[in-house]
C-alpha cells in the first residue's frame, strides 16, 4: 500500500511510522522547510516540501499510485481543498480531517465523506 499524508502532526509521524514498519510506502508532504529538515533524520518515509493543497505539490505525490491520501494538517479549509484537489488528481481515497461539525454537511455534500 501507498499513502501520502498532507500535514506531520504527531498522529502522522506515529501512523506513518507504523506503516513504514509494516513495510508499506508513505510520503509526507509539508509546507514548513524547517520540519521538513528535522523529520529528514528520524523518519524512513518519502518527505515532499510544499502546501498539499496546492496541484503542483500533489501531482509530485503521484495520485494514480497512492492508495490512500490523508489531509491532516491543524486547518480544516486546508484540509477541505487538499481533499477536493486531491481528489480531482485522480488520489483514488481520501481521508479529510475536520474539527468544526459546521464543515461535516458540507464535506459530505462535496463527495469528501472519509
Amino acid at each position: 500500500m501507498r499513502a501520502v499524508f498532507i500535514g506531520t502532526n504527531e498522529l502522522t509521524l506515529h501512523t506513518s511510522q507504523l506503516l513504514v514498519d509494516r513495510g508499506h510506502e508513505v510520503v509526507l508532504v509539508e509546507s514548513d522547510r524547517q520540519r521538513i529538515d528535522d523529520l529528514a533524520e528520524d523518519t524512513d518515509c518519502a518527505l515532499l516540501h510544499g502546501d498539499g493543497s496546492k496541484p503542483a505539490i500533489l501531482r509530485e505525490a503521484n495520485p494514480t499510485q497512492t492508495d490512500i491520501l490523508f489531509c491532516l494538517t491543524n486547518n480544516d479549509r486546508t484540509n477541505i481543498i487538499a481533499s477536493l484537489v486531491g481528489r480531482s488528481l485522480g488520489f483514488r481515497r481520501v481521508v479529510t480531517a475536520i474539527e468544526d461539525p459546521e464543515f461535516e454537511t458540507i464535506c459530505c455534500e462535496l463527495g469528501l465523506e472519509d
